[in-house]
């Protein structure tokens, strides 16, 4: 039996090449770290992103702070550290604030450093956020959308117990390609 404790009390975790990696809720005091990250994601992978980098980079990292909620608010971001406290990794859950729709949360943000990637802390963090989001009272399924010709993550999501229910043709074009989003769902087990 695969038997995971709740986010909270996992703070170890070591990934296959990856060392000890800690998974916690991002705070105020790494807004920094986290829009370097982001930075740096939106500007090697832009077409993983519907955001981009060059409307981003000049915003202020104090600018991030209110997506950092307490877990049981359904809305967070998780970080993935290395041993001497570097940001390798973050994702973000932001409950629906609609009264009918606050059964659902939107899983986004998804970014590994490049030099990090591979090493199965994007899984870590996919499985310490639906952990996460399961121990929300009401909270009972997630949704994304991946750019569908990022086979890697789709599996990842897929292997998570994410299953696709749609596809937006064109939804982000960068540099005048356009790329299609795959819209996924799973549900919470409580």
């Amino acid at each position: 039996m695969n038997h995971r404790p709740p986010v909270d009390a996992v703070d170890r975790v070591e990934p296959a090449n990856a060392g000890t990696v800690h998974i916690r809720p991002l705070v105020a005091a790494d807004a920094v770290a986290y829009k370097a990250l982001r930075d740096e994601a939106l500007r090697t992978a832009p077409d993983a992103f519907t955001s981009d980098y060059e409307s981003s980079v000049g915003r202020d990292a104090s600018e991030y702070v209110a997506r950092f909620g307490a877990l049981e608010s359904g809305q967070f971001f998780l970080g993935a550290f290395d041993a001497a406290g570097q940001l390798l990794g973050c994702l973000g859950c932001e409950r629906e604030q609609r009264t009918k729709q606050r059964h659902c949360a939107v899983v986004v943000g998804m970014m590994v450093s490049p030099a990090a990637q591979r090493r199965g802390i994007g899984r870590m963090l996919v499985e310490a956020c639906m952990q996460a989001a399961s121990q929300v009272p009401g909270l009972t399924q997630l949704v994304l959308t991946v750019t569908a010709s990022n086979h890697h993550v789709v599996r990842l999501y897929e292997q998570a117990g994410f299953r696709a229910w749609g596809l937006l043709p064109h939804a982000i074009v960068v540099d005048g390609v356009g790329y299609d989003k795959l819209h996924m769902l799973r549900l919470l087990s409580h």
